[in-house]
């Protein structure tokens, strides 16, 4: 009778542990969705993402055109900024400047700088986001949407004072390489007492208002975001992870110019990010209402706070269901895991002590976490790779769902197959021993190797280390240590099991199974002493669902009208022999049937060699090529080159690139100093060559050289939109279907440099 009541009971438990597993996930897929919009007749003082909506709408109309720098639209998105803050009664002016940066991208900025009149001077806090949109699409969400978020913001304080300056920035060229953070931060007069920056930016239409990056140091920042924040969706593992990962946006500059900065993003339905669908009909109102209402608290609470508090450390920080942003200094890191690995020594002892654990067990519960995550990998890897056959190398795909269902099934049963494995060897105390132990030891190694993580493995293992002690203390039954012990593991987890997809796509899928394997390892010790045949229905349920949400992946299609795949046409004419091809950034059956398509490389010969090229054989549609005037001055330090470059079609963009064997000193474009190249262009370009961006249909550049050795290479200049003779590839690319993205589709003429 005994045995069966403890049978009873360990399957009240496993039934309980999935109620509360489904249920953490349930709240955490409410509050994922942001907050309701708040209508036009909210309070003024009150953030509302209609108001923003209408300003959105006002500002880059609704036909779904692109205001990419360089173009007519932009100045009049341009124009209608300033006319809506000068409405608000903000003094507001257009900072024009040329600027250029480590990607060697140069070309003009208008930064639009909107303050309120009357502010004392002192330091200053200033919002931004930027006005520019890609060629491709009309960026409704980026970043128009947070530009219409700081003119909310700005209607709502525009009655309030502050200790500190409030100032607005809507910034240019952000698209071509932060060339409006660029010049702000190289105009000692605008930037000199800017202490903190809020900025917004996203990475899709849709999601959670994430604070993703912060500037280093950022204890003090992170306090004032505890403090004010009303729905925090915030991590110090998006923040460490974001560290090393060569992504930039504006607040890149800003860091860089030694000012602190919180930075702000969503990454929802990244597959209509820089594509004609970055439009008004999918930018999230709600993703709107969290922008605005985090950005808006912060204003309050950073407007009145010390900008200059000293700050020597990072914080760990992370938000439970965004209603709390829990925290704590980095200097505590080390005391907290050290004190959990002591508890959870200390119940083993005192298990081994009573017979209930024995060293070789605990071993085993080692071997159990371990394994679990390892196999998960593995498995979600090889599930993976059926399902990339039928993506064909998509990142992203229409019905991400079954696919990401089938990790999260593959994670709980690799974990309670592996703690089932060892069960006759390694009983419930042994495995739950040795499972905290690895929570432990693990969040010791991430805390050197990727410090802002180590919430996600430190805060369980002091779950597990009380929850130990208390059941080598006071004998807690294991039915309830295993319910306590899942809840801050799926809290903290299940998130990244959620948004890992959204973030990185397709390539992170096994990733998100060794998450829920690691999740499992919770209550995995559990599973493996219920009765064999209720292990049996678990492992074996989940085993069904992994195979029948591989089939309905596999079943649905990978692109549909309303969320099709990425392709971008070029159409090129080299002057030299008059060659015309049609180019494609990738191919699909419709294409290769509008089309005779084949690989080719070296057709730019400036980039790394590795890279090809999906061409077919176009007429020559006579387009002039840039006209080039040079001239050469001879120095003692070297040989400086000055050419004028001029498009005779009015192009976007020009392009020089180049190669000589004398040593480059230094580049100017439009009088601007260009940067050294950074070590990530370096990487990209053939040994030798340095390449230009210019934005404009004209540019003077001088290059200067030590030694007078010829420089050769070919200039270019691409404009946006296709021609009408490319009509049939436009008509197969619909076919797939398949959208424009980034630069979109384009026409480029190049011609050969020799001096």
């Amino acid at each position: 009778m005994a045995e069966i009541r403890e049978a009873d009971a360990t399957g009240r438990g496993v039934a309980a542990t999935f109620a509360i597993l489904a249920a953490i996930l349930i709240v955490l897929l409410l509050r994922l969705d942001g907050p309701a919009p708040k209508p036009v007749t909210a309070p003024p003082q009150e953030f509302s993402a209609r108001r923003a909506m209408d300003t959105l709408r006002g500002i880059i109309g609704s036909d779904g055109s692109t205001h990419a720098v360089a173009t007519p639209q932009h100045a009049a998105v341009r124009d209608r900024i300033v006319a809506r803050f000068r409405e608000l009664g903000y003094e507001t002016s257009v900072q024009r400047s040329n600027a250029c940066n480590a990607s060697q991208s140069c070309g003009p900025v208008e930064n639009i700088i909107a303050q309120l009149p009357g502010q004392s001077a002192g330091d200053a806090l200033m919002l931004t986001a930027h006005y520019d949109s890609v060629p491709a699409g009309p960026g409704a969400s980026d970043d128009g949407t947070s530009v219409a978020t700081l003119l909310e913001i700005a209607r709502s304080v525009r009655t309030e004072r502050f200790r500190n300056q409030i100032v607005f920035a809507a910034l240019d060229s952000e698209e071509p390489g932060l060339l409006g953070a660029e010049g702000f931060v190289a105009d000692p007069g605008l930037a000199r007492n800017v202490v903190t920056v809020i900025n917004i930016d996203n990475r899709g239409t849709a999601g959670s208002s994430v604070l993703f990056e912060t500037s280093r140091s950022n204890l003090r920042l992170i306090r004032h975001a505890a403090n004010a924040l009303p729905r925090p969706a915030a991590s110090s593992l998006f923040y460490s992870i974001y560290e090393l990962l060569p992504n930039d946006t504006d607040m890149t500059v800003f860091k860089r110019a030694g000012m602190a900065g919180l930075n702000f993003g969503s990454v929802g339905n990244v597959v209509f990010y820089h594509t004609p669908l970055d439009s008004l009909q999918h930018a999230d109102p709600r993703t709107v209402q969290h922008h605005g209402e985090n950005a808006l608290a912060l204003t309050r609470e950073l407007g009145n706070a010390d900008l200059r508090e000293p700050s020597s450390q990072n914080a760990v920080y992370f938000d439970l269901f965004s209603w709390k942003l829990v925290w704590w200094p980095y200097s505590w890191t080390l005391w907290i895991a050290a004190l959990v690995f002591i508890l959870i020594i200390i119940a083993a002892v005192l298990l081994i002590g009573k017979g209930a654990a024995s060293a070789r067990g605990i071993t085993y519960g080692v071997l159990t976490f371990f394994a679990s995550i390892l196999s998960a990998g593995v498995i979600g890897f090889l599930v993976n790779t059926i399902l990339s056959w039928h993506a064909a190398g998509l990142t992203w795909v229409a019905y991400p769902a079954p696919s990401v269902a089938a990790m999260w099934l593959i994670g709980l049963a690799a974990s309670i197959l592996c703690a089932s494995m060892f069960r006759r060897i390694s009983g419930f105390d042994d495995q739950y021993l040795g499972i905290a132990l690895s929570w432990s030891v693990a969040s010791i190694a991430v805390a050197f190797a990727l410090a802002g993580a180590v919430y996600l493995l430190l805060v369980p293992a002091l779950i597990f280390a009380v929850c130990a002690i208390l059941r080598a203390v006071a004998g807690l039954r294991r039915e309830t240590i295993t319910i306590i012990s899942i809840i801050l593991p799926a809290t903290i987890l299940l998130p990244l099991g959620l948004v890992l997809y959204d973030a990185l796509g397709s390539p992170i899928l096994p990733g998100i199974a060794a998450v829920l394997a690691l999740i499992a390892t919770s209550f995995a010790p559990l599973l493996a002493v219920a009765p064999a045949r209720r292990r049996r229905g678990v492992v074996i349920a989940l085993i069904v669902g992994v195979a029948l949400s591989i089939v309905v992946a596999i079943a649905h299609p990978t692109v549909t009208t309303e969320r099709p795949r990425q392709i971008s046409l070029t159409y090129r004419i080299d002057e030299d022999d008059h060659r015309g091809r049609w180019i494609a950034s990738a191919l699909a059956p419709a294409l290769e049937g509008a089309a005779p398509f084949k690989a080719e490389r070296n057709l730019v010969p400036w980039l790394n060699r590795s890279q090809s090229f999906c061409t077919a054989p176009a007429p020559d549609l006579a387009l002039r090529p840039v006209d080039i005037e040079s001239s050469t001055t001879t120095t003692p330090e070297g040989r400086i080159v000055r050419l004028h470059l001029v498009s005779p079609r009015g192009a976007n963009r020009l392009s020089l690139a180049f190669r000589t064997d004398s040593t480059v000193l230094g580049v100017r474009v439009n009088g601007i100093a260009a940067p050294p190249p950074s070590a990530r262009l370096t990487a990209a370009l053939t040994p030798g060559w340095r390449r230009i961006l210019i934005l404009g249909a004209s540019a003077d550049v001088e290059i200067t050289t030590h030694g007078d050795k010829p420089i050769e290479g070919f200039v270019s200049d691409t404009s946006y939109g296709f021609p009408p003779a490319g009509a049939k590839l436009s008509q197969a690319r619909d076919a797939v279907p398949a959208v424009p993205s980034n630069d979109g589709d384009v026409a480029v003429t190049v011609r050969k440099l020799r001096l």
